[in-house]
């Protein structure tokens, strides 16, 4: 009896073993592209970060700083796209900018707010300065609701350029991502390029922030770039109020609900 009951306990202790040894393989694995070594591909991570995204809607925000060679300025530029790509592309991004400190006048002549409304192919404009404001229809192709902009891939690709980069695991909000810090190459006109990332575990670049020098023909700027991706799945895409202005002023006519939509499956969808 006791060496039955040897053997009993012998085989719960093997299987609590096994279980201990497979269960944490999932907890721990690193997002694809990534090691805990470091960066291994980052054309996997922007697949898996371009896979996960462009089946579901998202929010994604962007700040661009630029200090003035001398530091008495700088410029600030917000935008804001809420994207969902499922079915057929529709979006709104808000674009506003604002100076702050002595800077050039060209900066001051910048819109206050530039907003963007896409069903499918079509594509509206309003662009607000002071009081004004003028709407337009633009082509898809000069339009900034492109679901490959909104993506950020390009930033990610950057890390083709890295000289070094580390991978660690970190916890954000009960949350485990992984933090991605690199050093990138300089180039004819940028230098002291640094990347930082917070990567889920689907690959997903939840946070970016570059911050480079660029030289200019008159002096170099420090400018700092930082992304926030959002509301993954469940972010809401309402045609903004101005539209109806917008169909008027272009001279046409306003489509019911389902003749959009209809026209909007028609399309690419995929730009």
């Amino acid at each position: 009896m006791t060496t039955r009951r040897a053997a009993m306990a012998a085989g719960v202790c093997l299987l609590l073993l096994v279980a201990g040894c497979t269960a944490p393989t999932g907890e721990t694995a690193t997002p694809p592209g990534l090691s805990a070594d470091g960066v291994t591909d980052p054309s996997e991570l922007v697949r898996a970060h371009t896979t996960t995204l462009q089946s579901q809607s998202f929010t994604v925000h962007t700040t661009s700083t630029m200090r003035g060679p001398e530091g008495n300025y700088r410029v600030v530029s917000n935008r804001t796209w809420r994207i969902d790509p499922t079915d057929t592309v529709r979006g709104h991004v808000v674009s506003t900018s604002r100076v702050v400190g002595d800077a050039p006048a060209q900066y001051d002549a910048r819109p206050a707010e530039v907003s963007t409304w896409r069903a499918g192919p079509t594509t509206y404009r309003r662009v607000r300065t002071g009081d004004d404001a003028t709407y337009r229809r633009v082509a898809l192709f000069n339009s900034s609701v492109k679901l490959s902009a909104a993506l950020q891939r390009q930033a990610i690709y950057r890390l083709h350029t890295r000289t070094n980069a580390t991978v660690e695991p970190v916890s954000r909000d009960g949350r485990r991502l992984y933090r991605v810090t690199a050093s990138l190459n300089d180039t004819a006109v940028t230098t002291n390029a640094s990347m930082t990332m917070l990567v889920d575990a689907e690959g997903v670049v939840r946070r970016l922030r570059t911050t480079q020098t660029v030289q200019y023909r008159s002096g170099t700027r420090v400018i700092t770039r930082t992304v926030r991706i959002t509301d993954v799945g469940s972010t809401t895409v309402d045609r903004p109020d101005w539209y109806s202005t917008a169909v008027a002023e272009a001279g046409d006519p306003t489509p019911t609900p389902g003749a959009a939509h209809a026209r909007a499956r028609g399309s690419d969808g995929s730009s």
